[in-house]
């Protein structure tokens, strides 16, 4: 699900830019795992970026320069991983067949699943898993159609900052392939064969996927569900038990569709995962073991993962 791919060079920069805060990684893939040799993050200013859009260009750039010039960072090719609401999925069910198929069917079909201007998206697919319809299997796959002016804009802010677009991923991808390729969380959570659900709690909206063996069995975003403080949780504490109650509704949603792969742990990042004892209100709330994610087995970083876990799963390549 890469909107963009060209030759992929060694030490890569990749970049997560916020409403609220922007997070920044640079590091490269070797033989025992992800190398990030430098991770840093800076407030997005107020009113430049909201909701995939870069609303005041000439002002994003001068903070980025002056973040980039500070950091000292020694690669040029840039990654780029972001979330909009603009952003429309849909999950269809298609017949078995190879992805050049896939892609031949989606050309003349695409109309039929979503009600959109074509023209103005671009259209990218990822196969969820296969599934038995009677004795005919058929393949789960979800459809994601990106504005254009959401990738256009973003490519060319990124060569204005004298950067080369190498790579435009989703957050949803960057997660969950970040998730796929490790085994271990926090050095004492196995999650291989494992199924779990993954949630951001960011700071406009809240991502919920449940995957199992790195496939994606669904995915839910909750809009404007996190307008807390870092402070405490005394004013906060009547939005976390909404956000909780919306997350129980997702979770009952995908019991009714996969009744033999329970939910079996939650693993909690982002800015809101901070706040002290989220971890055991969600894992008291929906009685379900849950985690604040510090680090990964084939992760190689200086601080936790926490922050950086888009950044980072979007350096992973995968094809598909």
């Amino acid at each position: 699900m890469n909107i963009r791919r060209f030759l992929l060079p060694k030490k890569v920069l990749s970049i997560d830019i916020g409403t609220y805060e922007t997070k920044v990684v640079e590091g490269k893939r070797t033989t025992q795992g992800l190398d990030i040799n430098k991770s840093f993050s800076f407030l997005t200013p107020e009113g430049a970026y909201e909701d995939g859009y870069i609303l005041e260009n000439e002002l994003l750039h001068y903070v980025f320069k002056k973040e980039f010039n500070k950091n000292k960072l020694s690669s040029n090719a840039a990654y780029i991983t972001i979330k909009s609401n603009s952003i429309i999925k849909k999950e269809v069910e298609l017949p078995s067949v190879s992805h050049n198929e896939i892609k031949g069917i989606l050309k003349y079909e695409t109309k039929e699943y979503l009600p959109i201007k074509i023209k103005d998206f671009i259209i990218q697919y990822k196969i969820i898993n296969k599934v038995k319809n009677g004795d005919v299997e058929k393949l789960n796959v979800l459809l994601v159609a990106v504005p254009k002016k959401i990738v256009e804009s973003h490519f060319v802010f990124l060569k204005d900052l004298g950067l080369k677009p190498t790579v435009l991923d989703l957050q949803l991808n960057s997660s969950s392939k970040l998730f796929k390729y490790n085994s271990v969380v926090n050095g004492e959570y196995n999650i291989e064969n494992n199924t779990f659900a993954i949630i951001d709690l960011s700071y406009l909206s809240t991502d919920v996927t449940i995957i199992k063996n790195g496939d994606i069995l669904l995915n839910e975003n909750i809009p404007d569900s996190m307008q807390l403080s870092e402070e405490g949780l005394n004013r906060g504490t009547r939005n976390i038990n909404n956000l909780i109650e919306k997350i129980s509704l997702i979770f009952q949603k995908y019991k009714t569709k996969h009744i033999k792969d329970q939910i079996e742990m939650i693993f909690l990042y982002g800015g809101f995962s901070n706040i002290e004892d989220i971890d055991l209100i969600f894992e008291n709330s929906l009685n379900i073991p849950s985690v604040i994610v510090k680090s990964m087995d084939k992760i190689y970083l200086s601080e936790d993962l926490n922050k950086y876990v888009n950044c980072i799963g979007s350096i992973i390549r995968v094809e598909g």
